[in-house]
């Protein structure tokens, strides 16, 4: 047991009555029954009255007691034990762990929490341990390897970088988007909503996978939930003033790539063997200029060991009807990339009250502010020069000297003829600031015992103000300064309604009914202007610029959803649980006749363990047994997808005018999925953890940009076609290596291997190539890489060559080869998957007296991505 709550018993005043009777004296020692380690605090007490006391530090108590009753020793965690006194003196007891009251109770649904152990849904919790000390701007990072079948990636590596990729089981969707559901405290937000969350303020995330645990969500839960639960003040509890401060460095984890590059006299050795020039020319061009180093651009284009830091104060406590949290904390981070940094700044308060037994409020607001400078010429701009300026630095010549004669690096424009990138990060700024709001009340009331009405109210927002800026006494552009101002103001308003009422019969029969509805409206509104030509670093406003380089645009969209749903669960002997789900949601984003559709789920957890037959098998500490089958939808989609859309083209007798820019289809409706799951799980010889799950997910009715004949006008059309099927298994392993009350080691793993397949497609077609993309969808296929396939450099001339597609373009030939390139008669089926079949993770974590590490890896295996930075080079 945790040393906190003992010391926390300790704390508690025991009312002890002394016997006026005749008494006689009783010692004794309570301890833990698997270790033997002693349990300071335990009460000891006479069973049917008030005469009792509590063990020492060693677990030890003296006791004066009355005739021969029964003594009891309880404490909290532990299952209570009663002894017959029968004239003794000395009564020792052994206490075994009451691993129910010890168990974590989570929410994943609308209703009041629940065991871990008691849910029939397959749901994956990562502590607050794990997430609070995660070496990144986002919580989100911290899953990494964390939760079978989830895989977390990020596009990009720079300081701040909010395109956190989240995939659960697979891309549940050819054409509508595959992420998660975020859930704050039960209020609906984006993947950039957590990224701006201090981490030290989540009690735990929890991942719902199957569809027992996500059908009560409906639409928004095909591609499963993450639901965040922050921490919360506790009743009863002295005021506290908690800080942590953290601090370290990033970098980059191998330069070999760059360290490989040929240095300054490698590359002039190679240009004479080569035959591209001559030790004469090289001489003339190079040497006699000065031109004769060997420079490491890379290290003038980059960052190395950047700093990052972050402080975090807490105030927390509660009195008997109030218990509050309030938090702030400071983050910084700096990029790879010149001039790129993420600074962080939030501030939270989750206060609860229970003015009366039967009523219950909270308000939790968060609020933040966060600002994010990048680099422009870090591989985003459309020019060579641009990229090299970024991450491809490594190619530029090393000849050319870093520095002048002065020994120090030019402040503005290098030999090499590029500007220094300290000077591009001072005159060319591009600066998002992003204020944001979450926020959620509820209200509950209990009016008859059992019987809980809950109603919340949630908004989660932001406001984000973007300004790009070029001075006008930039060397690249003189006297031609730019401004580009952007403003993004978006918003999602929650508001749920719930009825819960739960009862037992004879207590072997429990029930659980909940009903409720849950309206939600999402609001986007945007506009961008900008100009050029400004010839004064003070004067960079946007109508300073000329008025023929003035530009503005603005657009804006809402949608609303509508559900009603319903939950029951049935508990038998506390052995066999039973749930199910019916939810109908209702979203404007389809046509008037097809804007409702209903999801269901059914499951059933079986607690193997609790059967007679098992129950004395000393080896086998748990087993459970989960099956489960239900359907969830897919809204991920643009707002007007079904509508006819009217726009502008300036391509009509050289004037604009005004034309249907999207066709419409009233009968556009929700993509469907299906979930089967089966798993089992439980613990053996007290030491390891298993979990075992297989899940079959079928999507139909894909929601697709389906090619639309050009005859029409138009290039595609949203549809419902199509089908996808994702398989796999999952796999948890916990051993507790070493475990006492000073000191444990654990081992942790997880694995998924998932195995996707395209069942259908459109327009009777059984391949779709998207030759912009490399990829092609192909029935009976998952998602693969379909292009050239290079087959390396002929020895003979240095010519490169490429493999020749077969007969079947879907077949991989590394057969034949070709020198002659040609794009669209070399493309075929490369073998690589788009999606990763396997992804998953370990970890090792230990303490001792208070001190603990962790060390944690994520691995994902068959993931491809197209190098975009080889088409330079």
């Amino acid at each position: 047991m945790s040393k906190r709550i003992y010391s926390l018993l300790l704390c508690l005043s025991v009312s002890l009555g002394t016997a006026l009777a005749q008494t006689h004296q009783i010692t004794g020692t309570v301890t833990e029954a698997s270790s033997g380690e002693p349990l300071p605090g335990a009460t000891v007490m006479v069973e049917g009255t008030q005469t009792g006391t509590y063990t020492d530090v060693d677990g030890h108590y003296t006791l004066n007691v009355p005739g021969n009753g029964k003594l009891v020793c309880s404490v909290i965690g532990f299952k209570t034990v009663s002894v017959p006194l029968s004239g003794k003196t000395t009564v020792d007891f052994k206490l075994e762990a009451d691993q129910d009251m010890l168990e974590d109770a989570i929410v994943v649904g609308y209703g009041s929490a629940k065991k871990i152990s008691s849910l029939v849904g397959s749901v994956t919790t990562v502590s607050s341990d794990n997430i609070k000390n995660a070496p990144s701007s986002s919580a989100l990072d911290q899953l990494q390897g964390q939760v079978a079948g989830l895989s977390v990636m990020t596009t990009g590596g720079n300081a701040g970088e909010s395109n956190v990729s989240m995939r659960l089981h697979g891309m549940g969707s050819l054409g509508a988007s595959s992420t998660p559901l975020y859930l704050i405290d039960g209020i609906p937000v984006s993947a950039r909503a957590i990224q701006a969350m201090n981490p030290n303020d989540i009690k735990n995330i929890s991942i719902l996978k199957d569809a027992s645990a996500t059908s009560i969500y409906g639409s928004r839960a095909a591609n499963g939930v993450v639901y965040i639960t922050t921490k919360t003040g506790s009743y009863d509890q002295k005021s506290s003033i908690t800080f942590r401060s953290q601090a370290g460095i990033s970098t980059l984890a191998d330069k070999s790539l760059y360290e490989n590059m040929m240095s300054g006299p490698e590359l002039k050795e190679f240009w004479v063997k080569a035959g591209i020039f001559t030790p004469a020319q090289i001489e003339a061009n190079y040497t006699s200029l000065g031109y004769d180093a060997d420079t490491k651009w890379y290290e003038i284009f980059q960052q190395f060991n950047n700093p990052q830091f972050q402080n975090d104060i807490t105030f927390e406590g509660g009195g008997q009807k109030v218990a509050y949290m309030v938090g702030a904390s400071q983050f910084h981070q700096r990029g790879t990339a010149i001039g790129n940094y993420y600074d962080r700044y939030t501030v939270r308060s989750n206060v609860q009250g229970r003015p009366k037994d039967w009523l219950k409020v909270s308000a939790n607001i968060s609020m933040t502010w966060d600002q994010n400078q990048q680099n422009d010429n870090w591989g985003g701009a459309n020019s060579v020069a641009s990229y090299l300026a970024g991450g491809l630095s490594y190619l530029l010549n090393p000849l050319y000297p870093a520095t002048g004669e002065d020994g120090k690096i030019p402040e503005v424009t290098l030999s090499n003829g590029m500007t220094n990138p300290n000077y591009d990060a001072e005159n060319i700024t591009s600066v998002t600031d992003r204020y944001g709001l979450t926020g959620s009340t509820y209200l509950e009331i209990e009016p008859v015992k059992n019987l809980i009405i809950t109603s919340r109210a949630g908004v989660n927002g932001y406001i984000s103000l973007y300004n790009f800026t070029r001075n006008a006494s930039y060397v690249g552009t003189p006297n031609n300064g730019a401004k580009t101002k952007n403003t993004t103001f978006e918003y999602d308003v929650t508001i749920t309604n719930t009825i819960e009422y739960s009862f037992d019969i004879n207590h072997d029969h429990r029930f659980t009914i909940l009903a409720g509805h849950e309206g939600i409206a999402n609001y986007y509104d945007y506009y961008t202007a900008g100009s050029t030509g400004m010839t004064d670093d003070r004067l960079l406003n946007l109508q300073n610029g000329t008025s023929a380089s003035r530009t503005m645009s603005e657009s804006h969209s809402e949608s609303k959803f509508l559900s009603f749903f319903g939950h029951a669960d049935y508990t038998l002997f506390n052995k066999y649980i039973f749930d199910g789900t019916i939810r109908n949601d209702a979203s404007s984003r389809f046509g008037p006749n097809n804007r409702n559709a209903t999801f269901w789920s059914a499951g059933v957890l079986w607690k193997a363990k609790k059967e007679n037959f098992l129950g004395t098998t000393g080896w086998l500490d748990d087993l459970n047994v989960k099956v489960s089958y239900g359907t969830q939808g897919n809204a991920g989609i643009g707002d007007y997808s079904y509508y006819a859309l009217i726009g502008s083209t300036t391509s009509y007798a050289d004037g604009t005018s005004m034309i249907v820019s999207q066709p419409s289809n009233y009968s556009l409706s929700w993509e469907q999925q299906a979930l089967f799951t089966v798993g089992v799980s439980g613990r053996v010889i007290d030491m390891i953890d298993f979990n075992f799950e297989f899940y079959n997910r079928k999507t139909s009715s894909m929601l697709m940009d389906v090619p639309y004949a050009y005859t029409t006008g138009f290039t595609e059309i949203t549809a419902n076609v199509g089908g996808l099927r994702n398989r796999g298994v999952d796999i948890t392993l916990g051993v507790d290596i070493l475990k006492t009350r000073d000191y444990f080691l654990r081992f942790s793993t997880t694995f998924n291997y998932n195995s996707e397949v395209v069942t259908e497609l459109f327009n009777g077609l059984d391949r779709w190539e998207m030759n912009s993309y490399g990829l092609a969808y192909v029935v009976g296929k998952p998602v693969m890489f379909y292009c050239p396939i290079y087959a390396g450099v002929d020895p003979e001339d240095g010519q490169m060559m490429w493999y020749v597609p077969g007969d079947d373009p879907d077949v991989t030939t590394k057969e034949e080869t070709t020198k002659v390139f040609d794009e669209s008669s070399l493309i075929q089926n490369t073998g690589l998957r788009y999606n990763p079949p396997v992804n998953g993770g370990f970890s090792l974590s230990g303490g001792w007296k208070g001190l603990s590490f962790t060390a944690d890896f994520a691995y994902v295996l068959g993931k491809t991505l197209i190098n975009n930075d080889a088409y330079f080079y």
